[in-house]
């Protein structure tokens, strides 16, 4: 009786009821199932999952076996590859040492020859250096010769000019008239204004006094003339030997004035030639620099320049010669000529030392100029746009002031 039950049990029992009522009406339906259920072969089914089962496990274990095998043997091959790769490895080792040894053997023998061949190249750039100054010092006496022997033709003419006006000189025609004085010394009187060569002789001794007087001005001219050509001789000489130590210390330079005097040593040459010089010196105090190296520098490209322009004909031969300061550290000095250029193909070896295109040239000039440059922290370049168009040769060196404290 659901109705007498407390409230909170009459819902479970419920669903209990209805739950009885469902297991009570599918209760056949279940039992139908069970009996179709045991109507079934089951063992044999089970005897026949058996042997499949089985012949699974065989095949799983036939494949495991062989998996084994594979195993076993890639195993095998890869002990054998590792110990192939060790032995390799201990000999690659061993060769590596080996090269390590001998590289080793032949850097320290190679440290040794780079060693005795910078000292070689070291001896040998010695021994050019003192080539090159000895060239350079030698076109240097080579420029005062010409120079000097240029001198010494106006000295000959001038001499040779005196010695014929002596040899003509209008004094020995006093001597005869002196003579005929002498022989009439008794009858001077009537000789002199009766006599026809008498009456002659005060005329003559009146036009021979101008004469010689006419010669003894020519005499002292050329006499002057002469003293002037032995001055410069001796100016010429004084200004090579001013220059002729082989000192690198630093000295005041007045760069005019050495300027001056390397077209002093060229003078000869350049007067020769018929080459113009034109100055454009700008103002540059007094330095502290090498003038024995300047000095041969600026002679070896002036006489350059006026080599390259030996061939010209066409034109007027001119020189400029520039000098100016960049930036308040450096000088800057050019030798501009209008000569033959240089072909490109030569650019690169112009400063090259025994490189020239002189038949009597010697190769050292340039080169020895180049290396003075970099003996005084400098540099000397060139530059022609081509054949035919002239060239520029630049010195460039650090401005130190003579008056500065470095």
């Amino acid at each position: 009786n659901q109705q007498s039950l407390p409230i909170e049990f009459q819902a479970p029992v419920e669903i209990l009821s209805n739950h009885i009522s469902l297991i009570l009406r599918e209760q056949p339906l279940v039992n139908s199932l069970l009996e179709q259920i045991a109507a079934v072969p089951v063992a044999e089914h089970l005897d026949d999952l058996t042997t499949h089962l089985n012949q699974d496990q065989q095949a799983t274990d036939l494949i495991d076996h062989q998996y084994h095998r594979y195993l076993l043997i890639f195993s095998t091959l890869l002990v054998v590859l590792l110990l192939y790769l060790a032995v390799r490895l201990l000999r690659s080792f061993a060769e590596i040492n080996r090269v390590n040894r001998a590289l080793q053997a032949a850097n320290e023998t190679l440290e040794q020859r780079v060693e005795r061949r910078t000292q070689q190249l070291k001896d040998a750039q010695s021994e050019l250096m003192n080539s090159a100054r000895q060239a350079g010092m030698a076109e240097i006496a080579t420029n005062v010769l010409h120079n000097v022997g240029n001198v010494l033709n106006s000295v000959n003419i001038s001499a040779d000019l005196v010695s014929r006006k002596l040899r003509s000189s209008k004094a020995l025609g006093l001597g005869k008239a002196m003579q005929l004085i002498n022989a009439h010394q008794g009858d001077l009187g009537t000789f002199l204004t009766e006599d026809e060569k008498g009456k002659l002789l005060p005329g003559y001794l009146n036009q021979l006094v101008e004469a010689i007087a006419l010669e003894q001005q020519g005499m002292s001219d050329e006499l002057v003339q002469l003293s002037k050509s032995v001055d410069h001789i001796k100016d010429i000489v004084s200004t090579q030997q001013s220059y002729a130590g082989a000192s690198t210390l630093l000295e005041p330079v007045n760069i005019s004035a050495l300027m001056d005097d390397a077209l002093r040593m060229n003078a000869g040459a350049l007067s020769r030639h018929h080459v113009t010089v034109v100055k454009a010196y700008a103002p540059v105090p007094e330095i502290l620099a090498d003038k024995h190296r300047l000095l041969l520098i600026m002679v070896n490209l002036i006489s350059n320049a006026k080599y390259a322009m030996d061939k010209l004909s066409e034109r007027p031969r001119q020189i400029t010669l520039a000098v100016e300061s960049v930036g308040n550290e450096t000088l800057k000095i050019t030798v501009k000529d209008d000569g033959e250029g240089i072909p490109p193909e030569n650019m690169a070896r112009i400063f090259t030392h025994g490189f020239t295109t002189r038949k009597e040239g010697h190769g050292f000039g340039l080169h020895s100029c180049a290396l003075a440059a970099v003996e005084m922290n400098g540099q000397l370049s060139a530059h022609s746009d081509g054949p035919g168009l002239g060239a520029v040769f630049t010195l460039t060196i650090p401005l130190t002031l003579a008056g500065s404290s470095s």
